[in-house]
Formats: C-alpha cells, sequence, structure tokens
C-alpha cells in the first residue's frame, strides 16, 4: 500500500528584486533551482550576488512579497522553547549558566565565586558551548535597570535568561505561533514588525536580533528603525549567517544558511558592516562564530 502524497507547502507570492537591497548595486546569478528543504514551502529560487565591490551580499530574485512571508515559518523553529530541565540536571545546567555569566560578563549572582570555578572548569573543552550561552544573553553586559529588545524572539528563551539577569525585557515576533509560546511563558511579546510597534525614541539600552536580519525585506530600514528606539550609547547585537564562511565555501547551494524563501537575503562581513554603516551606527565590531558549525547539509543535497 502506497504513502498518501505528501500536503504541498504554501506558495507565496513573489516580486523582482533586481539590485541589491543594501547597496543598489547589480547581481550575477549564483545559484538556481533551489528549494526550500527544510519546511517545504512550494517554490523554485534563484540566489544573486552582488558584483559592487566591498558588498558581495547575496538575495533573492524573485523574492517573497513582504505580506505573505509569514506563511513561509508553519512549523518553523521558532516555536520551540527550551527544554525542560528537572531536579539534579537543572540545578547542574543553572550553575553552569550562572557561573558562566558571572564570570563572562560581570553579573552578580548567588555564590558566583564557586559557580565560576565550577563553569570554568566543566566548560573549557566546549568553545561552542560557551559561544551558545553568549548568544542566549544576547552577549549583553548588566546594565542597572537595562531595557532590553529582541526583535524575533521566538518562543522567548534569550528573554527569559535576560530576566534572571535583572534586564527588564521586552519582545516581537511576526511569526503568531512563535508570540503565543512567549506569551505563555508570562513574556511580554508583541506581534509584527519593528516599525508597528511605534517605540518612543531612545527606549531601549540594548536591540538584538539574532538570525532576523537576513530574513527582513528591507535590512537597512530596520537597522535605521533600531538605531531610533536604542538610547545613546546603547548596543545593538547581530547575529546572521556568514555568506564568506567556511560553510558556505564547502557546501555551496547545499549550505544552511541559505534557506530559501526565508533567507531572502545573506551577508557577507562586508555587506552587513556596509548595512550598519548605512544605518548610522558607529563603534562596529564584526566577529565570527563555530556557534553552528555541527549543522550539516540534507546527504541529498550535496
Amino acid at each position: 500500500m502506497s504513502a498518501p502524497p505528501a500536503k504541498p507547502g504554501p506558495v507565496l507570492r513573489t516580486e523582482s528584486k533586481p539590485v541589491c537591497p543594501v547597496c543598489g548595486g547589480p547581481g550575477t546569478e549564483l545559484y538556481r533551482g533551489l528549494h526550500d528543504h527544510l519546511v517545504g514551502v512550494a517554490g523554485i529560487w534563484t540566489l544573486r550576488r552582488c558584483e559592487r565591490g566591498g558588498c558581495g551580499l547575496l538575495w533573492l530574485d524573485p523574492a517573497p512579497l513582504e505580506q505573505d512571508l509569514a506563511l513561509a515559518y508553519a512549523g518553523y523553529y521558532t516555536h520551540a522553547t527550551a527544554p525542560k530541565r528537572d531536579g539534579a540536571l537543572r540545578q547542574a545546567w543553572m550553575v553552569l549558566k550562572e557561573g558562566y555569566y558571572a564570570r563572562r560578563f560581570g553579573y552578580r549572582v548567588p555564590g558566583g565565586a564557586w559557580k565560576q570555578a565550577v563553569s570554568a572548569l566543566l566548560l573549557a573543552p566546549f568553545p561552542t558551548w560557551r559561544e551558545t550561552f553568549d548568544i542566549l544573553a544576547l552577549e549583553l553586559p548588566p546594565v542597572p535597570n537595562g531595557r532590553v529588545l529582541e526583535v524575533g524572539c521566538g518562543a522567548g528563551n534569550s528573554l527569559l535568561t535576560l530576566q534572571g539577569l535583572g534586564w527588564q525585557t521586552q519582545g516581537i515576533d511576526f511569526d503568531m505561533g512563535a508570540v503565543r509560546a512567549a506569551r505563555e511563558r508570562g513574556l511580554t511579546v508583541s506581534e509584527g514588525g519593528l516599525s508597528e510597534q511605534a517605540y518612543p525614541d531612545a527606549t531601549f539600552d540594548a536591540v538584538a536580533m539574532v538570525h532576523v536580519i537576513e530574513h527582513v525585506p528591507d535590512p537597512v530600514a530596520v537597522l535605521v528603525e533600531t538605531r531610533r528606539v536604542l538610547r545613546p550609547g546603547g548596543r545593538l547585537v547581530l547575529v546572521t549567517p556568514n555568506s564568506g564562511g567556511r560553510g558556505h565555501r564547502r557546501f555551496g547551494r547545499a549550505w544552511r544558511g541559505l534557506e530559501p524563501p526565508r533567507h531572502v537575503q545573506v551577508f557577507s562581513r562586508a555587506s552587513l558592516l556596509r548595512a550598519v554603516e548605512a544605518a548610522g551606527f558607529g563603534e562596529i565590531e564584526l566577529r565570527s562564530t563555530a556557534r553552528m558549525a555541527s549543522c550539516r547539509p540534507s546527504p541529498s543535497l550535496r
């Protein structure tokens, strides 16, 4: 007896994107015939690469219409909450986290000295674990009475961590499934994009976007709005795949970081720097991480 046919994924309407969304430069075709192998959204996608010197952005052309993008996130990983840990396992996990954050960023936690010693010993052989802890706390040092906004907060794992470290937290996400999951955990999370929230100027001490900037149709406009809602001296934290990294060089069109059609563009270090500078930010630090180096493409895509 044959299996029933797979349910077709949503069909997204598209629009032409002939020029680079960051610098307006021309692009040449890099890959065609790309498919969504993660969630199964219908469509065949073409990726261009900006040829203007000092950019190198990759982007979809044609790209999904902005009003249809939410259809691409049914069943997406942002709905998932962190695994529940009970008893001794939960206590051990908290010792590692609190000790690491006290040592790495200077947070004051109960029993800080011995927790720092334990975390230093146990986490020393695991650099990607340490980087995972960094991202979970959005790489933020303590700010007295600090307010943080996470754009694209998903189910709120980072917001919960920062609440425990003394931050006043707020989140937004355009995926209603993720918003519901975060609200069920008692978090303050709004649905929609950043500009729709109409936050007053200089509202937040920090704004974070972890694997978000590659999803938005106009990344420079989002960064400009981010700068507006940040207080003077505030911090923006961005995490995004690096198209110039070893993973893309090794796996090419099968690289996990491409992820059409949700990743409407993929940044190199140069194109990300150009976008952030275009939004008016200064004192910019760029660095790479091996945190997701364990990701592998599907063998069928190699």
